[in-house]
């Protein structure tokens, strides 16, 4: 069963996950400030609201929220002015008891109050400092506990976050990190033998391939629910507008959609006999509750060789009949001359219930596939921007690189048909660097393909 101290640890890695990916504004993360030291336990958690692109990601959020104010607690501004309290005190002086006449004194005691107002008002102000907005957020789908929405329009949505609860040690301390790696590098063979040696102490001879069995199992489980983690990652943030470093990526855009749905409506028709299913429609309204618009279905019963007739009103569909004996007007029983008289001028008309499609229009948010070179033409504009090269150290072995930046500001889908350009010259997009990274000169390669 879940609970709030899982959700706790599940929404501080994915907030500490994005904090270190580009773009992302993580709002209302506390980090942990426990000191084992002092018995202090003060853990980490986070509000759930990340930010990118205009794009807002919602996980395990309570009900929609407007946009809030980011406030600072202002240490240096909570004292009340002290010229505003020595007024007051001096006021506080002027009773009757001490001399000062009625209207002397109610005047002091409305002086006092506009006073403390002003100081009230003053501390709030300058209690507090604005730093930043808090995007507002609608509440999640039903059944979901995460979801990724723009302008009021859902993009994204999913569930089953819980199930990351327990994998944090591997994104957080060095030895899981590694018996991670080991596990993902070697083989079993190789895996179980660098598991024996080191565990050779910690468990007796019998044992020690039991445990290592277990342990096996267990990391199995670890390893693919942290693919999945960053699988996830990933979608929150290419689903965001991130920018990938190569294959496809992806745009999400509203678009109008005009749609068709089937329903029942009632056409009139001229001419109609008295007989089991013939349908009828009120022009004008009747005793009883029988009002304009209402439909009617006639059905035919017989008694002692007498046939006689009553008629069910439709609901508003027109898809079922209203049989119930609580309201008057889901019943109509007058079938005698007034009926067809009625008929005749124009109260009353035959009618049939026909199945229609209707338009109406909707909101959808439409995937779209940005490929990486769609044809020779943008082949061709990709190779018209201008670059400026620049050399540059590898810090990892002092060797020497050369960065090429796009002096033109690129769209997402520009920079997408450039960084697969780059790719083909023997190059590709550093984040670190800001740059595309080459360990050879491109200066020729691009003044050919400009050429």
């Amino acid at each position: 069963m879940s609970n709030y101290w899982e959700y706790r640890d599940v929404k501080v890695l994915i907030a500490e996950r994005l904090m270190t990916m580009d773009g992302w504004k993580v709002y209302g993360y506390h980090p942990d400030n426990s000191d084992a030291m002092i018995d202090y336990f003060d853990p980490a958690y986070w509000d759930g609201i990340a930010e990118k692109n205009g794009y807002v990601l919602c996980v395990d959020v309570f009900g929609a929220s407007e946009a809030k104010e980011i406030r600072e607690y202002n240490y240096n501004g909570t004292a009340i002015n002290m010229s505003i309290q020595a007024k007051i005190e001096k006021l506080e002086q002027m009773t009757v008891e001490r001399g000062a006449s009625e209207q002397e004194e109610e005047s002091a005691k409305k002086m006092i109050e506009n006073l403390r107002q002003k100081a009230a008002k003053e501390t709030e102000t300058e209690k507090y400092t604005v730093v930043g907005m808090m995007p507002g957020h609608m509440a999640h789908p039903p059944r979901m506990n995460w979801h990724i929405e723009k302008d009021g329009v859902y993009i994204a949505k999913g569930n089953g976050l819980l199930k990351f609860h327990g994998i944090d040690s591997y994104y957080k301390y060095r030895q899981y990190m590694e018996d991670l790696s080991d596990y993902r590098k070697l083989s079993k063979e190789k895996y179980k033998e660098k598991f024996m040696f080191e565990h050779r102490d910690s468990y007796k001879p019998e044992r020690l391939n039991d445990a290592f069995e277990y342990h096996y199992k267990e990391i199995s489980e670890k390893a693919k629910l942290c693919q999945q983690f960053d699988a996830l990652i990933n979608k929150f943030d290419t689903t965001c507008g991130g920018l990938l470093g190569s294959g496809d990526g992806y745009i999400y855009e509203e678009k109008t959609v005009t749609e068709y749905k089937k329903e029942m409506k009632p056409f009139e028709t001229e001419t109609g006999v008295l007989k089991e299913g013939q349908c009828f429609i009120l022009k004008t309204r009747f005793n009883y509750g029988h009002n304009k618009g209402q439909v009617f279905r006639i059905h035919e019963t017989e008694y002692n060789g007498q046939k006689n007739y009553h008629a069910y009103k439709l609901n508003g569909k027109c898809t079922k009949e209203c049989t119930g004996r609580a309201n008057s007007s889901n019943s109509w029983n007058c079938f005698n001359e007034k009926f067809f008289k009625w008929i005749e001028e124009g109260f009353i008309s035959w009618c049939e219930i026909r199945e229609v499609k209707t338009p109406y229009e909707v909101k959808k948010v439409v995937k779209t596939k940005i490929s990486n070179a769609k044809n020779n033409e943008e082949s061709n504009n990709k190779r018209r921007y201008t670059y400026d090269i620049s050399e540059d150290v590898d810090t990892r072995d002092g060797s020497k690189i050369w960065l090429v930046k796009v002096k033109e500001k690129l769209s997402k889908e520009e920079y997408v048909n450039v960084n697969h350009w780059m790719k083909e010259l023997g190059g590709y997009y550093s984040k670190f660097k800001h740059a595309f990274l080459f360990k050879e000169n491109p200066e020729a390669k691009l003044n050919m393909e400009a050429a």
